[in-house]
């Protein structure tokens, strides 16, 4: 006779991992490649935004006796300097790597001939993303704490900042990518999309100094939000660009998961196509 607890062998194929863990896959999978190359791949993300720095915060802003809203030139230029790595750190991954997994490596292919699905593929994509935002806005914002050219407490709470601008920008990255064809379009975008965001959208001078039309566009980017959600956070309230840009953190929150959800909708269409 059986125990009365006895329990027969289940038979069939065992449960399939939960979300996380098909998240988690994607993303590790994509960290240990990463790991694998890391000073060459780290190098260019950390030296570019310092570079700027000392070139013109430091190198052109000797030459300033001007502040800007209230700030030495240098100081000024942080937010920016902050916003811009996580920006082209995000951009980068979702356009360029990922294109060379999708039509060069098949990695996604591999990736599908487990229980992970195509949204799978790239939730946890768009995850590391924002991973690689947060780790490099972390090492800027310590070098530049050291550099003298942040002056609030707030800037522990920049890996927050950088880690939800990389998920937005990782989604518009992904929105880029869905359409196109050839790896060499990726240029468009980046010359004449983001560049000219990043620039005019206060990381060299103050937005509010540009003629009305173009401060209004200016005020429109999401580029503009995340540098003055930056600013909180590096020079404090009392050097925003406006009195209204306390909001800022807000629609660079919004803008990410509506970029975010969005281009991983995208990308899974074309995956699955």
């Amino acid at each position: 006779m059986r125990d009365a607890g006895y329990t027969p062998p289940r038979h069939g194929p065992p449960p399939p991992p939960s979300v996380a863990m098909r998240l988690f896959s994607v993303w590790m999978r994509h960290a240990r490649v990463y790991a694998d190359s890391l000073f060459a791949n780290a190098t260019p993300a950390v030296l570019e935004p310092l570079l700027l720095l000392l070139a013109v915060g430091v190198g052109v802003g000797r030459y300033i006796s001007a502040e800007f809203n209230g700030l030495p030139y240098r100081e000024f230029m942080a937010a920016g300097i902050l916003g811009m790595t996580a920006l082209y750190t995000a951009a980068f991954e979702a356009t360029h790597a990922t294109f060379v997994r999708l039509r060069y490596q098949r990695a996604y292919d591999s990736m599908l001939n487990s229980p992970i699905t195509p949204r799978d593929v790239f939730l946890g994509e768009l995850l590391w993303c924002a991973t690689k935002g947060l780790f490099y806005t972390t090492i800027v914002a310590v070098v530049l704490a050291v550099a003298g050219a942040v002056s609030s407490g707030w800037i522990v709470l920049a890996p927050v900042a950088g880690f939800v601008t990389a998920l937005a920008f990782g989604g518009l990255g992904f929105l880029v990518t869905s359409v196109v064809s050839n790896i060499s379009q990726f240029q468009f975008f980046f010359t004449a999309g983001l560049t000219p965001m990043v620039f005019f959208s206060g990381l060299m001078f103050p937005v509010q100094e540009l003629p009305t039309p173009l401060r209004e566009i200016a005020f429109a980017t999401p580029m503009f939000h995340v540098i003055e959600t930056f600013r909180l956070l590096t020079s404090g309230p009392a050097h925003a660009s406006a009195s209204w840009t306390w909001v800022s953190p807000f629609v660079v929150l919004l803008t990410a998961l509506v970029l975010g959800s969005w281009g991983v909708r995208r990308m899974e269409r074309r995956l699955v196509r």
